[in-house]
C-alpha cells in the first residue's frame, strides 16, 4: 500500500513538473495575468469616475435650465456639462462625432444619436418639469418660497429595520470573480489531463509505466499532479485580482472585505469540482490516440459545465431561486453553484452536506467507472476506443 502511494506521488510530481514547463501553462497564465492587470485600472476608471454627460442646448431654452440639470444629474451622482448652440446643424454634427450625449431644442425636443439613455433622459426631464413648474408657480402668483416648496417640497425619513451589511456588495464581487477563476481552472486544468493520457498513448510511453504501476495509479497520480499545479495558478491569479482591487481601489474592495470563507471556499470546490471533471477527462482521453481527436472529446466535459457555471451566475442574484438550489446539489453543477451561493449567504447547513455527499459519491463512482474504461482503452491505438468497447476489454 505504501509502494502504490509513493509511486502514484512520483507520477503526480513528474506531471506537474512536465506540464508546468509546456508552453500552454506558461502562456495562458501570463495571458490571463495580464488581462487582468490591464484591465483593472480600466473598469476602476469606469466605476469610480463615470464621465460627465455633455449635453447641447439650443433655442430659447431658459437659462436657470442649466442649474436644473446640474441638480438632477447630482441626484443620480453624475455630472453634466452644458454647451449652448445658435444653430442645431452644428449641434447634430457634434452628436454624430460623439461630443455630445444628448440634444434639446428649446425645451420641447430632446434629440438622440441612435437610442435614448434611461437615466440621462429622466435627468433631462426633471429639468424640464421643473421649469415647467417654476412658471406655473408664478402665473399662480405664489412667493418664491411657497415655489420652492413647490418645487422641491420635503421628502419623508426613511429608517431600515436592519442594518445593511457593507461586506454583501464585496462578497458578491468577490464570488462573481471566483466563479470565472473556478470555470477556467476546471475547464483548463481538465484540458491538460486530457492531454496528458493522449501525448503518453500515442507516444507509448504509458506502456512504459504500466510495466511498473496500475492503470489507476497512472490516472490517480495524473489528475494529482495537474490539480496541484491547476491550485497553483489559481492562487497566482487570485493574488493577481487581489493586487488590482487594492492597487487601483476597484469598487473600494479589500481582502478584508471579501472574506476568507469566500476564497476558501473557492478553492475547496475548485479540488472537488476539479476531481470530478478531471477523471471524466482522463477515461475519454484514453479512448483516442491523436491530438486532432481532442476537440470532438472534449465537447462533453464542457456541456456539463456550462450549465453550471450560467447558473452560478444567475445564483448571484437570486441564490435561493429553485433552480439555483437543485443545481448547488446536484453533480456535475454543485462545484460551480454552491459557492456562488455560499458566498452569498442564505445556505443551509442541510444542503451543503447534500451536495458533498453528491458529490463525493458521484466522485467515487466516476473513479472507479473512469478507472475501468481509462484500464480498458489506454493501450489500444489506432481509431477512437468505444466506451463499451473499452468497459468490455478492461473486464477482461
Amino acid at each position: 500500500m505504501k509502494r502504490a502511494a509513493v509511486q502514484t506521488w512520483e507520477i503526480a510530481q513528474r506531471d506537474l513538473v512536465q506540464r508546468a514547463k509546456s508552453k500552454a501553462f506558461l502562456a495562458t497564465s501570463l495571458l490571463v495575468a495580464g488581462m487582468i492587470l490591464v484591465l483593472g485600472p480600466l473598469i476602476a476608471s469606469e466605476l469610480d469616475d463615470p464621465p460627465p454627460y455633455r449635453i447641447g442646448v439650443v433655442g430659447t431654452t431658459d437659462e436657470e435650465f442649466t442649474a436644473y440639470l446640474e441638480v438632477a444629474a447630482a441626484s443620480f451622482d453624475r455630472e453634466a456639462v452644458i454647451e449652448r448652440f445658435d444653430d442645431l446643424s452644428a449641434a447634430e454634427q457634434d452628436l454624430e462625432f460623439g461630443d455630445l450625449n444628448v440634444i434639446v431644442v428649446g425645451g420641447s425636443e430632446v434629440i438622440w444619436l441612435e437610442e435614448e439613455s434611461t437615466q440621462l433622459n429622466s435627468i433631462v426631464v426633471v429639468a424640464l418639469q421643473s421649469i415647467e413648474r417654476r412658471d406655473v408657480a408664478a402665473e399662480l402668483g405664489l412667493t418664491p418660497d411657497e415655489a420652492q416648496s413647490l418645487l422641491a417640497p420635503p421628502t419623508p425619513g426613511s429608517r431600515t429595520l436592519r442594518e445593511p451589511d457593507p461586506e454583501t456588495e464585496p462578497r458578491r464581487i468577490g464570488a462573481f470573480i471566483g466563479s470565472i477563476l473556478l470555470y477556467m481552472s476546471i475547464l483548463m486544468f481538465g484540458q491538460f489531463v486530457m492531454m496528458g493520457v493522449v501525448e503518453e498513448k500515442s507516444s507509448r510511453v504509458v506502456e512504459v509505466l504500466l510495466s511498473r504501476v496500475r492503470p489507476t495509479q497512472i490516472l490517480v497520480g495524473k489528475v494529482i499532479g495537474i490539480g496541484l499545479l491547476g491550485l497553483a495558478q489559481l492562487a497566482l491569479l487570485g493574488a493577481v485580482v487581489w493586487f488590482t482591487l487594492t492597487q487601483f481601489n476597484l469598487a473600494d474592495i479589500s481582502l478584508a472585505d471579501i472574506g476568507r470563507d469566500v476564497i476558501v471556499q473557492v478553492v475547496f470546490w475548485y479540488l472537488v469540482g476539479y476531481t470530478f471533471f478531471a477523471v471524466i477527462y482522463a477515461a475519454l482521453g484514453a479512448t483516442i490516440s491523436r491530438q486532432e481527436d481532442m476537440q470532438s472529446v472534449a465537447l462533453i466535459p464542457v456541456a456539463l459545465l456550462l450549465p453550471g457555471y450560467f447558473i452560478a451566475l444567475l445564483s448571484l442574484e437570486d441564490p435561493n431561486a429553485m433552480l439555483s438550489r437543485v443545481a448547488s446539489m446536484l453533480p456535475p453543477t454543485s462545484p460551480l453553484v454552491m459557492p456562488m451561493r455560499l458566498a452569498v449567504g442564505g445556505v443551509a447547513a442541510w444542503e451543503v452536506a447534500v451536495a458533498l455527499v453528491l458529490l463525493a459519491a458521484a466522485s467515487y463512482g466516476l473513479i472507479r467507472l473512469g478507472g475501468r474504461v481509462y484500464t480498458g482503452a489506454v493501450l489500444k491505438l489506432g481509431p477512437k476506443v468505444r466506451l463499451r468497447d473499452a468497459w468490455r476489454a478492461a473486464a477482461q
